[in-house]
């Protein structure tokens, strides 16, 4: 492949057995067995999460609740009272130290400082007792929408999950413009070392604004990132116009949540959970909450995303897009991981022009932990992408990363192999090598409401590239040679 670049755009591709890359003038040298692909879009991911998290207290690999305390004890020592202790990445699953998860345990850690371990989705928190005071947070306290655990005498065990999270974050301190700045930068290295070179920026809020406009006129913002506001309590009117907020730095549309995440049985079931049989998970929205919650916006010419993880709903998602696709036919609806979707479901996502945006790697992580939560019946359908490309709707591929690693390589092999501990996890719902490059290129801009000329490697097409060393697919050692957003090279390996 012969490809010149004339400024921010693609100006001609030739067939030629040799690759070579034409750069505004400069010939690249690249290898015989180099790729050339549009660059990868991650279509749900939380760039500020990166930075953030690598100032905090990594649980991700803890093995049990006395290691996420020993962790936690260490990052503990030298802090001042009263300053809060953040970590982040706990997983339950596989535990046998249950009876550790408590407050309590926490309190003999740092009596005299919050604590808050967030789990690795974010939809649970486990807390110190200074922390649930600072949040206000009592064995009486109700939450819509979320869930204070209580101990047998009605007193909170530190365990929040879902809008009470909400409820908490609240209460704690602020960021500066220059942490927000500073993990936004963190955020856009790492994505450029992974050869993605736009993202859709998930649940940000109003307030991270300003510092990421300085970011982006300050030349800063080096990838396209589209942004969807923090649609809770109505903050994104906050916003001001213009939405284009600088270079690649742009306004796109309002995030909802319509039920919690799988591991902490938050999301919403059509039926009850199978290693829970007393719980539907939490319905965070109701159809009609949806439908009113969205017209502004709609109005405003914002597109919608709606996190939607277990059958249920999605179900009442869908109904709330039935009654609004009458009205907004050309608006931009979209649901978030369609993790769980019941078979009579599917059909509806392209019959009503809805855009599922997927994360293949939360399958391949949960795999284990679905099981326990689902049950046979019901991963026959989970994580069920062959079925909605059947059905004639695109994935558009993501990682939500920092929860899972922002490598789309990892999401293109998870996606065509599905390869959990055991092998191939319900194989039947693969997808094709074709469609996996799609989902993170080609389709990404039906997820936005301009719908951008991007994603193709034609002439006209703005010059957004990731060069890799070889196939992705024969070779897992394959590696980013490059990326290249707007006709500039942003990292060389």
């Amino acid at each position: 492949m012969i490809l010149r670049i004339a400024g921010s755009r693609i100006e001609s591709v030739e067939t030629s057995e040799k690759n070579r890359f034409i750069l505004n003038g400069t010939d690249l040298s690249l290898s015989d067995n180099a790729l050339i692909l549009p660059g990868f879009v991650d279509t749900h991911c939380h760039l500020i999460g990166p930075g953030m998290m690598a100032e905090r207290v990594d649980l991700r690999d803890a093995n049990s609740a006395t290691e996420c305390l020993e962790r936690t004890a260490r990052e503990a020592k030298g802090r001042r009272p009263e300053e809060w202790i953040i970590g982040f990445g706990w997983n339950q699953e596989g535990w046998n130290d249950l009876d550790a998860f408590h407050k309590n345990a926490l309190d003999s850690l740092a009596p005299n400082n919050p604590i808050v371990l967030y789990r690795i989705d974010t939809h649970a928190a486990w807390l110190n007792t200074q922390a649930l005071q600072a949040a206000g947070i009592y064995g009486g306290s109700v939450i819509e929408g979320g869930e204070v655990r209580v101990d047998a005498d009605g007193e909170p065990t530190g365990l929040l999950i879902d809008n009470a999270v909400k409820v908490l974050e609240l209460h704690m301190p602020s960021f500066t413009s220059e942490q927000i700045i500073g993990w936004y930068r963190y955020g856009i290295e790492e994505c450029l070392r992974y050869g993605i070179t736009e993202v859709h920026d998930m649940t940000v809020h109003h307030h991270w604004l300003e510092p990421m406009t300085q970011l982006a006129e300050s030349g800063g913002m080096s990838i396209r990132c589209n942004a969807f506001l923090d649609g809770e309590n109505q903050r994104w009117r906050a916003v001001p116009v213009p939405r284009n907020l600088g270079p690649n730095l742009e306004i796109v549309g309002v995030k909802f949540f319509s039920d919690g995440a799988l591991g902490s049985r938050g999301a919403y079931l059509l039926e009850p959970y199978n290693d829970a049989p007393d719980t539907y998970g939490i319905r965070m929205m109701e159809t009609e909450e949806i439908v009113v919650a969205s017209r502004e916006p709609l109005e405003a010419g914002y597109g919608i995303a709606i996190h939607a993880i277990g059958d249920g709903a999605n179900r009442l998602v869908l109904d709330a897009y039935e009654g609004l696709r009458p009205v907004y036919p050309d608006a931009l609806l979209r649901i978030e991981h369609a993790q769980i979707v019941h078979p009579d479901d599917v059909p509806r996502f392209a019959a009503l022009n809805v855009i599922p945006t997927i994360q293949p790697t939360h399958c391949t992580s949960d795999a284990k932990m679905a099981e326990a939560r689902l049950g046979e019946e019901r991963c026959l359908y989970a994580y069920g992408w062959r079925s909605l490309r059947e059905h004639g709707a695109p994935l558009l591929g993501g990682s939500d990363f920092p929860i899972e690693s922002p490598d789309p390589l990892l999401g293109l092999r998870a996606f065509v192999n599905r390869e959990a501990l055991s092998g191939a996890w319900y194989p039947e719902q693969r997808i094709s090598r074709t469609d996996a490059l799609r989902a993170y290129t080609e389709w990404p801009p039906l997820g936005l409401p301009q719908r951008p000329n991007r994603g193709r490697l034609e002439p006209g097409c703005n010059a957004d590239l990731v060069v890799l060393s070889g196939d992705p697919f024969e070779d897992d050692d394959v590696r980013v040679v490059m990326t290249i957003v707007r006709g500039k090279v942003c990292y060389r390996e």
